[in-house]
């Protein structure tokens, strides 16, 4: 697309822009123009100058000019706002209309005066920038505030990170809470939830298990461990309902079951996310609960035996443990 073109495309929307809009429209044209070049490179060929008219200014922006140089295509931005000159310019007002006296002359002060228009109004937009992470954010997580939120899990090492199974773009809304040393059974719920995107889920606490005891602590007969009440345990271990949850799943395809099995993919992240939420020794389990309607019949080669495999007609929901 030649620069005529390009000029005539933007012209009748240069009104409605903010300098951030404006700004962002330039940076994506010039991204088409040269796709090789980064952000950096790109926000470079940016030209900034002031409006040198005195009247009242009915946008940030004045006009967005596409222009041909030795070194490529780059743009020219001229704003209403922050120069030198112009109506809004802190010098008094006689330097201000010598400048625009002179513009039709020669343009010569008028561009002296922009070298440093330039490099004042070029600090605007990278500030802007800096307070909005939306516009920071670029996909991987490359972008430094994504890797900075990630330290406060421990993970801003890239080896880390790449290495992972973890989906870390859908933690990212969750990184304040997944740092606390302590969570609820309400917060580990929501966070599974916008994890795995399925809301039918429930954490289920005191699930009873059977506890080892370590062997330290045997009763032995006349020598320790035998005061009745008090430390006295009978065999090598003991049913408790403290140490462990399970994590119900309602209401899951049949297509879900492989994914959550041992040879599916989400088993292995929900695996590592369980390990990272959890701060506490605790033992969990996930139930899926599949509709007797979900339910397929069995058929060669398509079912996994011990998965998703079932012999002769389902009449009722059916509940699989997986134990981690």
């Amino acid at each position: 697309m030649s620069v005529i073109e390009l000029n005539e495309k933007i012209k009748p929307s240069v009104v409605k822009y903010s300098l951030s809009q404006g700004v962002r429209v330039a940076m994506t044209y010039l991204k088409e123009l040269y796709p090789q070049e980064g952000p950096q490179v790109l926000y470079e060929r940016l030209r900034f100058k002031s409006n040198p008219s005195l009247s009242f200014a009915k946008s940030e922006l004045s006009k967005i000019e596409f222009i041909e140089t030795a070194q490529g295509k780059n743009v020219e931005l001229t704003l209403n706002f922050m120069g030198l000159f112009g109506a809004s310019s802190p010098l008094p007002s006689h330097y201000c209309e010598m400048v625009l006296d002179s513009v039709h002359e020669d343009s010569v002060l008028k561009d002296f005066l922009n070298l440093f228009n330039h490099h004042i109004q070029k600090m605007i937009y990278p500030i802007w920038e800096k307070q909005r992470y939306y516009i920071q954010y670029q996909s991987g997580l490359e972008d430094k505030f994504s890797k900075y939120m990630l330290s406060f899990l421990g993970l801003y090492n890239e080896t880390k990170v790449k290495n992972s199974k973890l989906n870390f773009t859908k933690l990212l809304p969750y990184i304040g809470i997944l740092s606390m040393r302590q969570k609820s059974a309400g917060t580990l719920v929501s966070i599974l939830r916008h994890y795995l995107d399925h809301d039918d889920l429930e954490i289920v606490q005191c699930i009873q298990m059977n506890e080892k005891i370590p062997s330290w602590q045997y009763s032995s007969l006349g020598d320790g461990n035998c005061s009745l009440g008090s430390n006295a345990l009978l065999g090598k271990s003991v049913k408790t309902k403290g140490s462990k949850f399970q994590i119900l799943l309602n209401n899951v395809s049949f297509e879900d079951c492989y994914a959550y099995s041992l040879h599916g993919n989400i088993m292995g992240e929900l695996q590592e996310l369980m390990d990272l939420a959890l701060n506490e020794p605790l033992e969990h389990e996930l139930c899926l609960e599949i509709k007797k309607e979900e339910v397929k019949p069995y058929a060669l080669s398509q079912h996994h035996l011990g998965i998703n495999c079932f012999l002769g007609s389902v009449n009722e929901d059916v509940k699989i443990i997986l134990s981690h």
